[in-house]
This record gives C-alpha cells, structure tokens and sequence, in this order.
C-alpha cells in the first residue's frame, strides 16, 4: 500500500515556504493585496453538569462536573469578493438540521452564501451531545437551542464586528508519536500518521497577533469519566494564549484523526494535556512569529457529492445485530471488567436493536445507496483544506497529495458527522472502524474505495479554489 514519509511530508509542507518566497518575484497584472479583512471571536457555552456526553459507550452518564469550560469560536475571512465565516466548538459533532440552521441564519444575516460558512467540531469527546448517536449519548435539544446555537451566533457576530486588516503569517511545524502526542490506532494498514501542525497567524498594524490558527489530527480521547471538557483542542488554546499574548483570540481545528489516537491512560491529569498543547503549539510559535507577512490568498469552493453505502438486505441486517446483541450481553461490567462500567453491555444491546430497526425501516423505503453531502475546499494562504463530514482516516492526507499539486490538510467533522471513513486495506483487516462504527452512527458503513474516490474528486476543487485566489500563479 503506497505510503506518504516523513520526507515526503516535510518537502511537501516546504511547498508552501517555497511558493511564499517565489511569490515575491512573480510578475502579476497587478499587485497582490497585502492584507486581509480579518475577525475573530470566542464564546464560553460551558453548562452546567447534568447532560449527557457525546462519544462513548462504556461511560456512567450524566456528566457530574465542569473539568474545564469549553467554547464556540468563528473567525470571519474577506478578501475581495470572497468571504467565509468559519465555526469551531468543543462538541463531538453535529445533527445535519442543526448545521442546516447555523448556516441559514448567519447567510440571512449577513448576506452571505450558505456553503461559504464552515461548522466544524473539534470531536472532543467530553462535551453535551449535540449528535444523533445510539447509546453514545443522548441528544440534548435544550443545550443545543439554548446553549450551544445562541453561543456560534453570538462568537459570529462578535468576529464580524471587530474584524479589521490584517497581515497573515504561515508557519508547518511538525510533531509525530516521538513528541508522545499521537498514536497510529490499529495494526499494520493503519500505519499512517500525518505529523504537520499548519498554522495561520494575523497580525494588527501595531504588529501583535489578532489571532492564531492550529490543527492537528488526533481524537480528542483524553476522558471516558463525567466530566465536562474540551480535551486536547482546549489545553492548545490555552497554551497559544499563553505563548503568544492574553489578547490573541486561539483557534484550533481538528484534521483527518479517525485513526489517530492519545497513547497515554485515558483521564490523565490535565496537566499533561497542557503540556501536549504547549508541545504543538512551540513547533510553530517562533516560525510565526519570525515569518515575513504572506500573500493573503482566499478562495472558498464547495460541491454537492454522494458518498456510497453498503447496503444489507434483510438476513444481513439481522445477522449483524444479532451478533452484537450477543456480544453485548455477555460482557463483564463493574468490578469484573473496570472498561465498562454497571450498564454498558444494556446500552449495546439497545443500541442494536435501534440499529435493526432503522436498518429494515430504512431499506423497506427503498433508502439511497449514498450519503448526498457537501465538499470543500478553502485557500489560505498558501495551501488548502478540505472539509468532509466524516470522520476520515489519515491517509486521506496522503491520496490528496497524490492527485495535486497544492499543499493539502484534511479536515473531518465538518458540516455534520455521518460515519468513518477508512481506507481501502482497512476493510481486510476489519476492526471498529470500517466493521461496527456505523451501529453507533445509526447507519450503514461507507462503500469500499469511498475514501479514495473522495480524495480524487477534492483535487479539482482544490486546483479550482487555488486558481481562483490567484494561488495558481505561484505553484
């Protein structure tokens, strides 16, 4: 199976340093603008304990404290006719009516076409749930219409409002399972780790950083236990506040991480979140902060797509659910077994028999053998990310750089969160995520080979984004 190393990686995120440097001299029509009509925002939407937690079986729930608050943030991008508003929280992910509304309100209020704003969830795995999963918890409709909307609308209105020109600044740091932050989950065909932290800075004209953007690609699995937390993604925001300055607004957004695990004990101490964040977060702090200002390259396309199921008829659908009723009646909880606590194996039988029930409803309707959903890709700077609404593998990264030219980070959890996404190999081996994940998501597994054709059908939306924000005259 064709692999991306390190050395690839690094010479590929090296493209984006090079394409600064050659945009310098590059003759144009006219000049490239220096600056970028920038805003950003965060906005606490911590609640109280009482809700259920988003992303785990073997939980007791409710949630019974506040380990840390966690935050809805928006960064809103101009330049020229291109615009995007750009929304992160702490949350597992999101019901698809839920982004349907964020998306309507803030293109009524603004002006602004729908697929120009990004809802995406850094998939902690510590926050309310605000998605529609079996057993993993419950959907909170009273955080969500209370809490968790009110809290995106109000962190887009305030980056809107104080956006002004700034200076963009680039950076590629890199950290790998030497810095003892990830961990390649699985055996040998999951063997793919991306190690790049991009990272956008914007500068005021006194030269202080506005803002500072970071992603990384690893599940946010630090806490099985009741507590409220943003995980990984927060202690990083923390710690670029602490690096850079109390003013600078933090915005971290999570990559292609459905493979990518923490390889320390979960509910580990804090503490050593928060030095996982400093350890990002210094792989590209000096980088920034030394960087020349960047051409502020902005293009924002989408693209309606169908991603493939593989659909069951009704002996497979019941074969399947009966084999993981079994499973989950016959495991040891509570003292036996300290993984699952007093209850977990009731909610996995439940959980199938939820499935089994949609599954039949779902073909006895004649349901679509695909999952119609939006694509996209988003110039900054130099390089693009490409957004999907599934939790992709990590060698999503490397099918992009197969079919283009420019700099690519894949992006999960955005504009919802349907199902994985795995890779071809992955379905020999089997395992949780292209064999059972789609119990939980209340859904059939993606097609063999979707991830791949998704990577090859991005590539020309990205050649499309780039030329369109002038990228293509420096590549």
């Amino acid at each position: 199976m064709p692999q991306l190393s390190r050395r690839t990686f690094l010479q590929s995120a090296a493209l984006g340093t090079v394409a600064l440097e050659l945009s310098k001299d590059i003759a144009c029509a006219e000049t490239p603008p220096k600056t970028m009509i920038f805003g950003a925002a965060s906005v606490d939407i911590t609640c109280e304990p009482g809700p259920e937690l988003a992303g785990f079986l073997a939980r007791v729930q409710p949630s019974t404290a506040v380990h840390r608050p966690i935050f809805a943030r928006a960064v809103y991008l101009e330049q020229g006719p291109e615009r995007l508003f750009w929304l992160i929280a702490d949350s597992l992910g999101y019901a698809p009516e839920d982004v349907a509304r964020i998306k309507k309100q803030i293109s009524d209020k603004y002006g602004i076409e729908p697929w120009r704003v990004l809802v995406q969830a850094t998939h902690t795995h510590s926050a309310p749930s605000a998605s529609r999963l079996s057993s993993c918890g419950e959907y909170d409709a009273n955080y969500v219409e209370t809490i968790l909307l009110p809290g995106f609308f109000r962190a887009a209105d305030k980056a809107k409002a104080n956006a002004e020109p700034c200076q963009m600044v680039e950076a590629t740091g890199h950290c790998d399972e030497k810095q003892g932050l990830a961990v390649i989950n699985r055996s040998a065909v999951y063997q793919f780790l991306d190690p790049r932290v991009p990272a956008v800075g914007w500068k005021r004209s006194d030269g202080s950083f506005k803002a500072v953007m970071l992603g990384y690609a690893l599940h946010p699995t630090g806490f099985t236990n009741g507590d409220i937390g943003p995980d990984w993604p927060g202690a990083t925001a923390d710690a670029i506040r602490e690096l850079f300055s109390r003013e600078t607004e933090p915005f971290v957004f999570q990559g292609a991480a459905g493979n990518i695990r923490c390889p320390k004990a979960k509910n580990y101490p804090y503490a050593v979140l928060e030095e996982d964040g400093r350890v990002l977060v210094r792989s590209v702090a000096d980088l920034l902060k030394a960087a020349q200002p960047s051409t502020p390259f902005l293009a924002v396309r989408t693209e309606l797509i169908q991603v493939k199921l593989e659909l069951l008829n009704l002996e497979e659908i019941e074969t399947f659910a009966k084999s993981k009723r079994q499973f989950w009646a016959g495991v040891k909880e509570g003292p036996e077994n300290p993984v699952y606590p007093v209850g977990t194996g009731a909610k996995g039988v439940k959980a199938a028999d939820i499935w089994e029930h949609w599954a039949k409803n779902y073909i006895a309707q004649d349901g679509p053998d695909y999952i119609e959903t939006d694509i996209a890709a988003v110039v900054i700077g130099s390089r693009a990310l490409v957004t999907s609404p599934f939790e992709t593998m990590s060698y999503m990264n490397s099918e992009l750089a197969k079919h283009t030219t420019v700099e690519c980070f894949a992006m999960g959890y955005t504009n919802g969160c349907y199902n994985y996404l795995s890779y071809d190999a992955a379905y020999d081996e089997g395992g949780y995520e292209p064999a059972e994940a789609h119990l939980w998501y209340r859904n059939f597994r993606m097609k063999r080979g979707e991830l791949e054709r998704l990577a090859e059908n991005s590539a020309p939306l990205v050649e499309a984004a780039a030329k369109t924000a002038g990228l293509q005259r420096i590549l």
